[in-house]
């Protein structure tokens, strides 16, 4: 008996040193946030709003400049979470509006899933926006706790709309919850409270590193609801910029950032703790001009165009990652899965296609280049963009301007080189770049494969079945047809 208590004893004490020796993991997601907001991206004072403390962070670490995200809000936090294009997940399609089937398959593993297995206490305060049901809640994906809200703070706008019909559409809550005690309302979300959730988001957030159990590491999100529209800045901030109501939002934003990653140095977890802030794309046109910069690029939110696409990104691990690093080799949402991962010895699942890949070696200096050279753009179910190296192909047509938001079938596609043309204005298609045809067959029929093969999760299912993606030079890629060709 004394020798069975022992040995529980060493496994229990054995797994505490384990992870202790694992570093905490806090990421600051933004929320529509452009690539020329922030002053150490070339915003900043120049746009009415100072952003002291995030172009702080960027100059403690490694500041990414060619950091890609996927389209949209919903199919960006479901790569961020799986490592796997959304176009697989089913979550290629935004998750705002009520009723229709939606959000991240309960079959789909996440980041938080895999970090708790390794020992880390996990939470997300804020936006979810990956559904709003039983089983696809935050607490159901891996977190140990929740609060915030579920779909879009846009909704807040539903109820001032001209002919809204008053009663017939179900108000919208802010949630809480812990994993296995399912989630209730907390609030009602709604134009008069939305102004107030970031100030929440940061206090819950710091509450959360106060009253963390030390023996543990933590897996941290803290989503951002600025500065997603409609730009209504807390009291505290209101009139302070003078770039109107989406300058007061920015100064309000690089307040509550500061303030949290204040919280981690006064609680001495600084150096034990990656940081990562990003965007999960680009400006929205909703309140045009009263919104985001674009910076060199062009495009907005649900874009392929680099304005959409190309966030601010940086990362930070004192010790490990060297500081005043900027870099423009390409790395992608879908990496951080896969390089946390890495990170902390947790496995990356081998029993579905990850399209991340492991930068862990780049970010800690082993090498100077980044493990890819493309990412494939999605908009539904069809291939909208692909970037290789310095070009970008477009497969659709795309209306740039703020106000528009035109989708076209072109004859052929057009292809840019984005470091000298960064608004991809000038198509080179026809100037000798008619070999990158072959580049791209090259980089999209290991994608067509992997569909064949593993199938994809249809938009608010359970689990991967029969895909159906339109690809480049083709018809619709069926992998049921494909499978019964296969096999005459």
């Amino acid at each position: 008996m004394r020798r069975i208590l022992v040995s529980l004893f060493l496994i229990v004490f054995s797994a505490s040193v384990v992870a202790q020796d694992k570093p905490n993991i806090l990421i600051l997601l933004s929320d529509n946030l452009g690539y020329g907001d922030i002053g150490i991206y070339g915003g900043g004072g120049i746009r009415g709003a100072e952003t002291p403390r995030i172009d702080a962070l960027a100059q403690e670490g490694m500041r990414l400049t060619n950091f890609n995200v996927e389209l949209t809000c919903t199919p960006s936090r479901s790569a961020l979470l799986t490592g796997r294009y959304a176009v697989r997940s089913g979550t290629t399609i935004a998750t705002p509006t009520p009723g229709l089937p939606q959000g991240l398959a309960p079959w789909e593993t996440t980041l938080a899933e895999t970090l708790k297995d390794e020992g880390y206490d996990t939470a997300l305060f804020g936006k979810w926006h990956l559904g709003a049901s039983k089983g696809r809640f935050p607490t159901d994906q891996g977190f140990d706790k929740w609060w915030g809200f579920p779909n879009s703070t846009g909704l807040v706008n539903f109820s001032r709309s001209v002919g809204f019909p008053e009663g017939q559409i179900p108000k919208f809550y802010l949630l809480e919850g812990e994993a296995g005690k399912g989630v209730k309302p907390t609030g009602e979300y709604n134009y008069e409270s939305r102004r107030f959730i970031d100030e929440s988001i940061q206090q819950k957030s710091i509450e959360y590193l106060e009253q963390r159990n030390e023996d543990n590491p933590f897996f941290l999100v803290v989503s951002w609801s600025l500065v997603h529209h409609p730009s209504i800045p807390h009291p505290d901030f209101e009139g302070r910029s003078t770039a109107g109501r989406y300058g007061d939002v920015m100064l309000e934003h690089d307040h509550r950032v500061g303030e949290v990653l204040e919280a981690l140095d006064r609680l001495d977890l600084e150096k034990d703790t990656i940081v990562i802030y990003a965007s999960d794309n680009g400006p929205d046109r909703a309140e045009y001009p009263w919104i985001g910069d674009t910076g060199p690029f062009r495009g907005y939110l649900g874009s392929s165009f680099e304005g959409s696409v190309r966030t601010p990104m940086m990362i930070r691990w004192p010790n490990k990652i060297k500081p005043d690093q900027v870099s423009n080799e390409i790395v992608a949402i879908h990496d951080i899965f896969p390089t946390l991962a890495a990170i902390t010895g947790a496995d990356v699942p081998d029993d579905r296609p990850i399209d991340g890949v492991d930068q862990s070696d780049f970010f800690l200096g082993e090498t100077e280049k980044s493990a890819r050279e493309s990412v494939l753009f999605f908009r539904g179910n069809e291939m909208s963009a692909l970037k290789w190296r310095s070009f970008k192909v477009h497969f659709q047509g795309e209306n740039p301007h703020p106000r528009e938001t035109d989708i076209d079938r072109m004859w052929t596609p057009k292809i840019f080189h984005v470091e000298v043309d960064p608004k991809e204005s000038n198509d080179i298609t026809h100037q000798g770049y008619l070999w990158m045809f072959s580049i791209i067959r090259q980089l999209t029929l290991p994608f067509q494969a992997s569909i064949e093969e593993h199938g994809m999760v249809p938009t608010g299912g359970e689990k991967p079945g029969p895909g159906n993606v339109q690809m480049p030079f083709g018809r619709s890629f069926d992998s049921e047809e494909a499978r019964r060709a296969a096999n005459k």
